[in-house]
């Protein structure tokens, strides 16, 4: 099991790695429920590493050569002007299969070095790494952040944390999703995606009887799910992490182990574009995130859980789900969908958030104000300063 002293410590000098972390949460966001008057999106620049940054009017414009500086080093604070302030110009999220090629090796490499650079927090064992950070901090949030409306603002912002990680690995080109509407819109299997070519993406399927689930009590609420990790699960035998040893998990262990998956074809239904047009038609945010949340909370898939149980193994556990780096694509792909029914009706739903804050009673009721818990990989944030991808710290669209 993970030891609460380990939490306790845990990136005490992470700020000084990533720059990320959210001084402030107090100038300048809008309150929800106010009225949104959109930003116009016009001008679009295209930089020498192949990102496409949107010139926002009316805010006073940057120079050009500061922009991937500005992109790499600012704080989650954004800059003296705090969380909530307009950005000068918004960087392109793209999907993986539409970066160039030498950003999808760039981004591979920029994982890789997460994965092999020391822990920030040296109380950690000498083997723990800046990757493995970020699974701690998932571990340590989880029972508070899924089956519950902060759920998509709070990976809003942990997929910010990791952006600024692989920035500072020396990734400089736009930043990935998965559209998994262009893996199940016609017959070929899901296992096929670019996404898991052993080239140029993040490597296929676990090796069957290479890997031995533990079966000790870690003390979870939500122990591993068996079929994820039943035959044929296995480590996974291609790719760029084929060899890669993770430190934390499966769920609350502490166990050095490969990355573990079990493709489910079974799970393509909730990846599909029918399933993804109806939970854009929701037309309430609780309505909304409940659309696209199903298991454990609720007897059957959906989106978000469904993407996770067709990669099986480590991507199915509860608490350490982004061991596999696919995780970052998945929920910026869930991030993308959650922009797309905010645009459609922007003065309504851009500061709507309604919902439970426990799957458990009493559910309690969310507002703007709710504290998203990042301490102490980071500091901690409230939901809404999360609301507009357009604002600081974000300054993205898609």
């Amino acid at each position: 099991m993970i030891p609460c002293t380990l939490y306790s410590f845990v990136l005490l000098s992470f700020t000084a790695f990533a720059a990320a972390a959210p001084q402030t949460v107090e100038p300048g966001a809008l309150e929800v429920g106010d009225a949104v008057t959109p930003i116009a999106e016009t001008e679009v620049v295209v930089d020498e590493f192949g990102v496409e940054w949107v010139q926002v009017p009316d805010v006073e414009e940057e120079p050009v050569e500061r922009r991937q500086e500005a992109a790499s080093t600012s704080s989650a604070s954004g800059s003296a002007s705090g969380p909530g302030k307009k950005c000068r110009q918004l960087e392109v999220r793209k999907e993986w299969r539409d970066l160039s090629s030498s950003n999808k090796r760039s981004y591979i490499a920029a994982v890789k070095c997460l994965q092999s650079t020391r822990a920030s927090n040296h109380t950690l064992p000498n083997k723990f790494t800046r990757y493995d950070e970020y699974v701690i901090q998932h571990t340590e949030s989880a029972d508070n952040i899924h089956g519950v409306a902060q759920f998509l603002p709070w990976h809003r912002h942990f997929g910010y944390l990791y952006h600024q990680g692989i920035r500072q690995c020396g990734y400089k080109g736009p930043f990935p999703y998965w559209d998994w509407t262009r893996d199940t819109s016609g017959t070929t299997p899901v296992a096929n995606s670019p996404i898991f070519n052993p080239t140029t993406g993040f490597g296929g399927n676990g090796v069957p009887n290479t890997y031995t689930v533990p079966t000790d009590d870690d003390g979870s609420a939500w122990p591993l799910n068996p079929q994820a990790f039943s035959y044929p699960a296995g480590c996974i035998g291609s790719g760029p992490f084929k060899n890669t040893v993770f430190h934390v998990g499966p769920n609350r262990r502490l166990t050095d182990h490969c990355l573990v998956r079990r493709f489910l074809e079974d799970m393509r239904p909730v990846l599909s574009p029918a399933n993804i047009n109806n939970i854009l038609s929701q037309t309430n945010y609780d309505a909304f995130w409940n659309s696209l949340d199903g298991l454990p909370f609720k007897p059957d898939p959906a989106l978000h859980d469904g993407g996770h149980g067709f990669i099986g193994g480590d991507m199915a556990s509860f608490y350490t789900s982004n061991n596999d780096p696919v995780f970052y694509l998945h929920h910026a792909g869930l991030d993308r969908i959650w922009w797309k029914w905010v645009s459609t009706n922007l003065n309504v739903r851009l500061n709507q958030i309604q919902g439970q804050t426990s799957p458990f009673p009493p559910h309690g009721s969310i507002t703007g104000d709710w504290v998203l818990p990042f301490q102490p990989f980071s500091s901690n944030i409230q939901v809404k300063y999360t609301m507009d991808i357009r604002n600081e710290p974000y300054c993205y669209t898609y």
